[in-house]
């Protein structure tokens, strides 16, 4: 015997989340809400002070240079979760910039561009040994490796640029992909990989148990080591695409392109949650707060605030996030 499907108002609720739903949600929790706060006031702030703001060359400016700091960001996040920090991301962006304009100069442009990304990963796995097998500090391992890798670029350049105006290399700095730039939509398919790998992978796994307690994490089973080396080579495969996307954009390499770019990737991650010394902290969190300083240094830039103030601010800004987070986990 059949009955008919129930209709009207007796048929069933397809309470199936809508697509990104489930983002959206993590994106509103609490955790989120002050720098959602802070972020949507600097925006209406700018918007209401300097008309330019709001410009579509403005808005395309903005969403290129968050992008290079967001894949910076998202690898950044792989070191600091397990308890590191890698200091040399910018002096690697100088050095992979020129690498791969180099490489891109003699041979086949993809070929030059999976080459220079082997050599960034090269150097993740450099510094993830001196840390791990060496046993030296995160912090001095990278001081060295920052200072290493920005002498070599300085040396082999003498201080000036490499250059490659070619229609090709440009293509990834400066296209579109749809409505997106080509930056824009790499940043996105960074965004989305860092996430995967943290939140539906063992590896993401255990960097937040490796960050949370290495002892325990070692004792249960987990190769500490290993998921530090591959923290390391993870941020420096993601700083070699920022990197070969800065450096087309420009059509340059540069000893000095990525200057500064470590602390303000710092930044980021730690505003957005990221807990000093490891085991908490989120993708979303660390791109709000890439959303954050960039729309900060974009809106004080067109305010013509001096560059000695925003460094500054950016300082004050890692003091607050730091305390507000150490705070909120012994309150948890």
């Amino acid at each position: 015997m059949t009955t008919n499907a129930p209709s009207g108002s007796d048929a069933p609720l397809d309470r199936r989340p809508l697509p990104g739903a489930d983002v959206l949600r993590r994106i509103a929790a609490p955790e989120y809400a002050g720098l959602l706060v802070v972020l949507i006031g600097l925006v209406a702030y700018f918007a209401a002070t300097e008309p330019l703001f709001t410009s579509g060359s403005n808005m395309q400016n903005l969403f290129r240079q968050a992008s290079v700091l967001t894949m910076l960001v998202c690898g950044q996040i792989f070191v600091v979760l397990a308890g590191g920090i890698d200091i040399s991301v910018g002096a690697q962006v100088s050095l992979l910039s020129i690498v791969a304009v180099v490489l891109s100069l003699e041979m086949p442009l993809p070929l030059a561009l999976l080459l220079t990304v082997l050599v960034g990963c090269a150097i993740g796995l450099i510094n993830g040994l001196l840390v791990t097998v060496a046993r030296i500090s995160p912090i001095i391992t990278t001081i060295a490796t920052w200072q290493l890798l920005l002498g070599f670029s300085l040396w082999y350049t003498n201080g000036l640029p490499k250059r490659n105006f070619d229609s090709d290399y440009a293509w990834l700095g400066s296209s579109k992909i749809l409505f997106l730039a080509t930056p824009t939509a790499l940043a996105i398919v960074v965004v989305a990989a860092a996430w995967f790998l943290l939140n539906r992978t063992s590896f993401g796994r255990y960097t937040f148990a490796v960050g949370g307690n290495a002892e325990a994490s070692r004792l249960s089973g987990i190769r500490v080591r290993g998921v530090l080396i591959l923290g390391y080579v993870v941020c420096s495969l993601f700083t070699a695409l920022a990197a070969i996307t800065l450096s087309s954009r420009v059509g340059s390499g540069l000893p000095d392109l990525g200057n500064g770019l470590e602390i303000t990737a710092i930044a980021a991650v730690f505003i957005g949650g990221v807990a000093w010394g490891g085991g908490a902290g989120s993708v979303i969190g660390a791109v709000l707060g890439v959303a954050l300083l960039s729309v900060l240094s974009n809106g004080l830039d067109l305010n013509a605030v001096n560059s000695n103030i925003q460094t500054m601010v950016i300082g004050a800004l890692i003091l607050l996030a730091v305390g507000v987070n150490n705070l909120r986990r012994r309150r948890g």
